[in-house]
């Protein structure tokens, strides 16, 4: 299954990489723009053309163990969602030659069909592989003039289960 994760993530990089991106055709000679030019392009009144199918890429894929059992919650215009944790970890080596984890907790947020994959198949201590979008939320001017922080999560388009958390009958053991 990790080597199915690691081939999609593999193809779809390359597909990125394929992807023609777009360049100019003017040279760039001994000519410098006109002054009416350059105060036309930083005026904050003049009406820039929206740029369309500009390259741009928002992209995420995590690999790690489910925090928490998954949660539904119904969204303000009344759709359900999944949120659950996600945590991921780095093993790196101190200066003193010992080893340390640095853990990281991502808030995972899925929608549609997926939420109600998500909802059947994923428990607490799951290993599954997410890929989807960075989001940001908050930022917003308090009272005070300040902004309140902004919180990142990520917004799954495809999750793959890799493994499950074996459960432990009770009744069973001695």
């Amino acid at each position: 299954m990790l080597r199915t994760c690691a081939y999609l993530a593999s193809f779809s990089t390359r597909a990125v990489a394929q992807r023609s991106l777009a360049t100019s055709a003017a040279r760039f000679e001994n000519t410098s723009p006109k002054q009416n030019e350059v105060d036309h392009l930083f005026n904050a009144d003049s009406q820039q053309p929206k740029r369309r199918n500009a390259y741009s890429l928002n992209r995420v894929e995590l690999v790690g163990g489910v925090a928490e059992n998954p949660v539904s919650r119904v969204s303000r215009n009344g759709s359900e969602y999944i949120t659950f944790g996600l945590f991921t970890n780095v093993d790196y080596r101190k200066n003193d030659g010992s080893f340390g984890e640095h853990v990281e907790l991502h808030s995972i947020h899925v929608f549609g069909g997926l939420a109600k994959f998500v909802q059947h198949n994923v428990t607490r201590g799951s290993r599954v592989f997410v890929s989807g979008r960075l989001h940001y939320e908050g930022g917003q001017p308090r009272p005070d003039g300040s902004r309140a922080p902004r919180v990142a999560s990520i917004t799954a388009d495809n999750l793959l289960p890799i493994s499950r958390r074996v459960q432990h009958d009770n009744n069973n053991e001695n």
